[in-house]
């Protein structure tokens, strides 16, 4: 639920290369991403095409997930940040439990600065959270409270991980590596066109870290992977992590479809994150000499695997020493003048539809995998021959092959009840997406 299953696209020239004309105004809506990556690649590449307003009306199941994507989006567009920095902070944040300190010590202070978006006491320009209930923006800030809290003050995120992993194996837990080597070797690999090693792979499954660099330890929870986070009094009361726990982050940012380079996964996600981050920034192709140039050549290529920190490292408490010059210090993003991002509550996804200024709307829908049963309620929200991407499930190591033919037949039918038109034949078991065109 913390990530998607599917590469990034550009929005902006899936619309342009279906309609064949410039539009003043496009309105896209994003439903159940789990990130921000679809918004932040458009970002990046809309200096290639027509200079064009953009509004992204996304929903996501959760406000934790909502928060996260808020989070994500801030470290992309911070002036502040350096483009190995930010990179770094945006992939730990994303995919691992557990955090270097220089990125948790980045999340406290950010999350703390982030509290006063949902109170509307900060200017955020690129985002609106006007669809919220005062009840939810309440709680969104709560959200962010626990994080600056809670990063400090330390959380068992690697216990959590490990019961996740007893309840699901059970018996087989004491062979676990054996599960995790045929999920890989049996069913990735033949599937998935990747980078992804099986070191990579194993370690993520065994403590939920993904992404690794020989310069620095991950030594601090990561609490933006908790669920359920509910102020109550003075304190915190949260769920354990519900996350994924098989597939991982790997198939957003490193699912290049090419498979030359010897390069790791996390090699690879970071090379394309920092190719978006430079983009948005500079509104210019990021020179590639960029990419690992702080790195000795000759282990660039390997496979390196930090080992996990003692459980105590990973509880201790920090104590709160900024001054106030640093806590006053507001976060200052570049700008996007022609770009708005408006998160809706899940709620929408049945209300929208008895909204007449929400018919026939967007210019384009894109529907993660497990929200292809809301086709219904959001197919009269497209406009005519609007493109409707669908994210199909072939990375999704959990299933098999018969599933994702039942996934495929499933979702045919519900697309031809709700009057969508098939763009190309596809199977989950080959194909990414499945893009469909409204009648």
């Amino acid at each position: 639920m913390w990530w998607g299953y599917s590469q990034p696209l550009d929005l902006q020239a899936e619309i342009t290369q279906k309609e064949n004309c410039v539009l003043d105004n496009l309105e896209i809506l994003i439903v159940g991403a789990g990130d921000a990556r679809h918004i932040m690649k458009t970002l990046a590449s809309s200096y290639t095409h027509s200079d064009q307003a953009i509004t992204y009306h996304v929903i996501e199941p959760t406000l934790e997930q909502v928060a996260r994507s808020v989070l994500l989006l801030s470290i992309c567009l911070e002036k502040d940040l350096g483009l190995q920095e930010a990179t770094r902070y945006y992939l730990e944040i994303l995919g691992n439990t557990i955090l270097r300190p220089a990125t948790a010590k980045y999340l406290a202070k950010c999350a703390k600065q982030l509290i006063d978006i949902p109170t509307q006491t900060i200017d955020c320009p690129w985002l609106s959270l006007e669809k919220f209930k005062h009840k939810d923006r309440d709680n969104l800030e709560s959200i962010f409270k626990f994080w600056a809290r809670a990063t400090r003050e330390g959380v068992p995120i690697v216990n959590y991980w490990d019961r996740r992993i007893r309840k699901l194996l059970k018996t087989r837990y004491d062979y676990r590596e054996g599960v995790f080597d045929w999920d890989y070797y049996m069913v990735l690999k033949p599937r998935c066109t990747t980078n992804l090693t099986i070191q990579e792979y194993r370690f993520w499954r065994n403590n939920g870290v993904a992404f690794t660099w020989l310069e620095g330890e991950p030594a601090r929870s990561n609490p933006t992977l908790l669920n359920n986070i509910i102020q109550c009094g003075p304190g915190f009361i949260h769920y354990a992590y519900l996350g994924d726990i098989v597939n991982g982050p790997f198939f957003t940012w490193a699912a290049i479809e090419k498979n030359e380079e010897k390069l790791r996964a996390t090699d690879i996600a970071e090379r394309e994150v920092m190719r978006a981050i430079h983009e948005i920034k500079a509104k210019e192709p990021l020179c590639e000499d960029y990419v690992g140039a702080h790195r000795d050549a000759s282990i660039l290529n390997s496979i390196i695997v930090s080992q996990m920190p003692d459980i105590e490292m990973e509880n201790e408490s920090w104590i709160d020493v900024e001054n106030k010059s640093k806590q006053n210090k507001k976060i200052s993003w570049v700008e996007v003048p022609n770009h708005k991002i408006i998160f809706y509550p899940a709620t929408s996804l049945e209300s929208l539809k008895s909204k007449c200024e929400y018919i026939n709307k967007f210019h384009l829908i894109w529907i993660a995998h497990n929200m292809t049963k809301q086709l219904a309620n959001l197919a009269p929200l497209a406009s005519a021959g609007a493109p409707v991407i669908v994210e199909l499930r072939k990375h999704m190591a959990d299933l098999r092959k018969e599933d994702l033919q039942n996934f495929t037949k499933e979702l045919k039918e519900i697309a031809q009840e709700n009057g969508l038109r098939s763009l190309y034949d596809f199977d989950s078991n080959e194909h990414i997406f499945a893009r469909f065109c409204k009648n």
